[in-house]
């Protein structure tokens, strides 16, 4: 037995090492890709959850206020839990510095160390001094820290180190912990809180619905699993999307190694039949097989989990960078590989592997040996019409699964489903192109061009197989190029509604959407005084829980917004009729406009009373387009904010300058006057902008890429195998007097047929995929409306490269078969 296997799959892998590495190449390509998403999705994961619950670790219930601060004077309505409860106050903030290597941004974490006994951290008791923090660990040895809190430059010492908990995550870089009294003066926010962190005393008992009675009107409690669970959940698109997108490169490959064991297996079908002959049974054959795709399967796998663990320190840095821009603080720069992952990756190559030598296998197992030795029983050709009509009704029914009837927001299973049912039929449809395309090859007079195209006029497997899977890996590449150019034309519009004052102004480090950065009153005050200023407008936002979800709380000057500004509205009226509404009545009767992704979040309309909070109900003015926040957002006139919220900072300042005031000029000179602000023009915010959406998009660019490689490479493999299988033709043409450049040449052209049709079929897949893209996976996840936009330079330069890169890579491959001796055996085994 361990003989027979010696032969039968051991030395085949040794003879045959070009066709094995190509396979082991195939699944360590698909598997690493899987890994190093896997993996920087964890580090971003574990990063931006760390930051979210901050160092309040064993909390069990968190106290907030609906929107804005705690009153510290009202901790002591809670005395009566104390006997029961420890009670922890926080209070957040933010510190940025300068280096060589830009802007980097801290989160500040305020609490009552002195009460915790953290007074004496460091060995000197230095908490007590306004300047001092603890620091991580992961910092260095550094004694002070220089740079800027809500644009004031500061000077803070590092009093000590950050304690790391035993079997915790470890303290992140970017966390400075202070004092709570110290953290207020710093902040300027003398008396107020952000939450509360509260916890059972060691043999002590208190239920929710006891400690939630005792809270003073309008503080709401809420579980720490429920806080984690939100601050995981704001993100989860984002991941699925990225993991599901590390797929395609394994789906890819599939194809691949089916094409791979399908050759294998017809090369050596006098093998099969000779051992079914003498009695093995067919199972034994089967294992045969199957034991082969198990070993490349596992060395590939094992490939990729190194490559993987590789590629996933450059991608975390770009999944936590977009994490922190749109979601909060996420400092990962790096991704440790577990156990759990590397078998998970190990069992996912393996069993792909299996998965696609299993047709190949039961059909070497299963066929009689008389058709196995049959001439010609391996260069069949397919039956790809009933092939190809399964594939358009299967098309067809994931287009009817995907644009159902609305369902509610945030369920986006149908979106997937049709997706993956548009990709598999689309793929198995591309198949009728290559009759298509062999068509000119009956009605030329050229021999060269028939003796190329005539074999796609009745394609075998081979032929086939490489189209799908370069039409599943062109049409992945269409359908997200499209999406991405559509929403970059949809927010480049959107830019150009919004963006309409001559400055803007946010504090130093504030580019995440976890920032705590805020301009102080004075500053806004100093720079309106400006003589060049004309208008300022203030916008401030406060995160806010609106029917059990997470959300934006934010405020803008409507009086200003509604005469110098606009907003892209969408429902209710113009810019300028909505927003002066709002601001003539006032608190009289307060309006709000929330942003898109609110209205489809919440189910809201223009009309509806909207109950923030005790006390506290505005009505719906207005919904307008917003591509900046996923979470959706409510907007109050600033008075109106004011009275409400009590805090007058800002997040950022719209200045609108004098007539005649250049603006370049303007921004120069007010940023050397503030040196803590980050002070730009509109044309430099639009450029900002435009860079870091293409740099969202990049880890895309680079899936996509690694898919079409790895289809291009199976193309490769496919030609490789159909001159195989065209020995006999390759020979008569030399006996004929044909040279080895016209052989070379019907070989290419032969590819290149099979290489055309993957990407029409391609673009007409990607077409379908990124109407479901934009029409229906992004109003579900984000609540974006995108405008549906086809760019044609894109279509047309994707395809002349894909054949360009698809001619370059088959004329070794068809130079090389050109010189392939005759082979009679060769010839008859070969598929």
């Amino acid at each position: 037995m361990n003989g027979l296997h010696a032969r039968l799959v051991w030395r085949p892998l040794r003879l045959e090492a070009g066709r094995a590495f190509l396979a082991v190449l195939a699944v360590s390509l698909g598997v690493s890709v899987f890994l190093a998403i896997r993996l920087a999705n964890r580090a971003a994961v574990a990063s931006f959850e760390g930051f979210a619950q901050g160092v309040g670790t064993g909390a069990e219930w968190t106290v907030k206020a609906p929107f804005g601060p705690l009153a510290e004077n009202d901790l002591r309505r809670l005395e009566s839990l104390r006997s029961d409860l420890w009670i922890r106050p926080v209070l957040e903030g933010s510190f940025c510095r300068t280096g060589p290597g830009g802007v980097e941004t801290f989160q500040i974490l305020a609490t009552d160390l002195v009460g915790l006994g953290g007074g004496g951290a460091g060995g000197d008791g230095g908490l007590l001094d306004p300047a001092s923090v603890l620091v991580s660990a992961a910092l260095g040895p550094e004694k002070t820290l220089e740079g800027f809190v809500d644009g004031r430059a500061v000077t803070l010492r590092v009093a000590g180190r950050i304690p790391e908990v035993p079997e915790r995550p470890p303290v992140q870089r970017n966390l400075l912990v202070m004092d709570l009294p110290a953290a207020q003066a710093l902040l300027h926010r003398p008396g107020q809180l952000d939450r509360l962190d509260l916890g059972l005393l060691p043999g002590r008992r208190a239920t929710a619905e006891r400690i939630a009675a005792a809270l003073p009107p309008g503080w709401a409690l809420e579980a720490a699993e429920q806080r984690a669970s939100s601050a995981r959940a704001m993100s989860g698109v984002f991941r699925l999307n990225l993991t599901v997108l590390s797929l395609i490169a394994l789906a890819v490959g599939a194809y691949l190694l089916f094409q791979a064991f399908d050759a294998t297996v017809n090369r050596r079908r006098e093998t099969w039949a000779l051992l079914q002959a003498l009695g093995c049974p067919r199972g034994r054959i089967l294992g045969f097989v199957l034991a082969e795709a198990a070993i490349l399967g596992g060395l590939g796998s094992l490939l990729g989990i190194g490559l993987g663990w590789a590629g996933a320190q450059g991608a975390v840095r770009f999944v936590a960078r977009t994490m922190e821009a749109l979601y909060g603080a996420a400092s990962a720069r790096s991704a440790a590989l577990g156990a759990p992952e590397a078998a998970a990756a190990f069992v996912l190559g393996t069993l792909t592997c299996l998965l696609a030598a299993w047709v190949p296998a039961r059909r070497a197992a299963a066929t009689p040996p008389v058709q196995l030795l049959a001439r010609g029983a391996g260069a069949r050709p397919m039956r790809w019409k009933p092939l190809a009509l399964a594939g358009f009704c299967i098309l067809g029914a994931g287009l009817a699964v995907a644009f159902l009837p609305r369902l509610a927001q945030g369920t986006l299973w149908h979106a997937y489903l049709g997706s993956a049912l548009v990709l598999f039929g689309g793929s198995l449809a591309a198949v009728a192109l290559l009759p298509l395309i062999g068509l000119p090859g009956r009605a030329t007079r050229s021999w060269g061009l028939r003796l190329a195209l005539r074999p796609l006029g009745n394609p075998t497997g081979r032929h086939g197989f490489a189209a799908a899977a370069l039409a599943v890996a062109v049409g992945m590449t269409v359908g997200m190029g499209v999406m991405v150019r559509s929403f970059e034309a949809t927010v480049e519009g959107w830019i150009g509604d919004s963006l309409r004052a001559d400055i803007y102004v946010a504090p130093l480090g504030s580019g995440g959407a976890g920032s705590r950065h805020r301009i102080p009153p004075e500053e806004a005050a100093a720079l309106q005084a400006d003589p060049g200023v004309a208008a300022v407008d203030r916008y401030q936002a406060v995160p806010f829980t609106f029917r059990g979800q997470i959300t934006s709380l934010a405020t803008g000057d409507f009086q200003v917004l509604g005469t110098r500004g606009r907003l892209p509205m969408i429902q209710g009226g113009t810019s300028a009729e909505v927003l002066s509404r709002i601001h003539r009545d006032g608190l009289g009767d307060p309006g709000a406009v929330v942003s898109e992704t609110f209205s489809r979040r919440f189910g809201v309309r223009v009309g509806d009373v909207l109950q923030l909070a005790p006390g506290r109900a505005a009505t719906l003015r207005g919904v307008y387009g917003d591509y900046g926040n996923e979470r959706g957002s409510l907007i109050l006139d600033r008075p109106v904010f004011l009275a409400w919220v009590g805090d007058d900072r800002a997040a950022s300042l719209a200045l609108y300058l004098r007539p005649g005031v250049p603006a370049e000029d303007a921004a120069r000179r007010l940023a050397a006057a503030h040196p803590g602000l980050l002070i730009r023009s509109n044309l430099a915010l639009r450029t900002q902008v435009e860079r870091i959406f293409h740099q969202t998009f990049a880890i895309t660019y680079a899936l996509e890429v690694i898919g079409l490689a790895v289809a291009l490479a199976g193309l490769m493999q496919s030609l490789a195998g159909l001159a195989l299988a065209r020995r006999g033709d390759i020979w008569t043409l030399r006996a004929l007097g044909g040279g080895d450049a016209a052989i070379t040449l019907v070989l290419l052209g032969e590819g290149c047929g099979v290489a055309l049709a993957g990407c029409l079929g391609g673009l007409g897949l990607g077409l379908l995929l990124s109407r479901i893209l934009v029409q229906v996976l992004n109003p579900q996840a984000f609540g974006w409306t995108l405008a549906y936009h086809l760019p044609w330079g894109f279509l047309g330069g994707l395809s002349g490269l894909c054949l360009l890169f698809a001619g370059a890579l088959l004329m070794p491959v068809a130079r090389w078969a050109a010189r392939l001796p005759a082979d009679r055996q060769a010839e008859e085994g070969a598929s």
